[in-house]
């Protein structure tokens, strides 16, 4: 049984790593603030999936960086 618990846990640390590096580089592409904060908010185990589910869900409503008037 431990090994058991061991091979989910690192399934799922493994698993978050990619989605979290997807999240970033969608969240730059879109021009949010702060787009790291997706990625280590996802790359946390205990709330990686609960960051990822946010995500997507409200993607088109998260806050963009302002363009800067020159």
């Amino acid at each position: 049984m431990p090994e058991l618990v061991r091979l989910v846990f690192y399934g799922i640390l493994v698993a978050q790593y990619p989605f979290g590096l997807l999240m970033y580089y969608d969240a730059k592409r879109l021009d949010l603030k702060n787009p790291e904060m997706y990625l280590h908010g996802v790359v946390v185990p205990a709330a990686g999936f609960l960051v990822m589910l946010y995500y997507v869900s409200e993607r088109k409503n998260l806050p963009k960086k302002q363009a800067q008037e020159e």
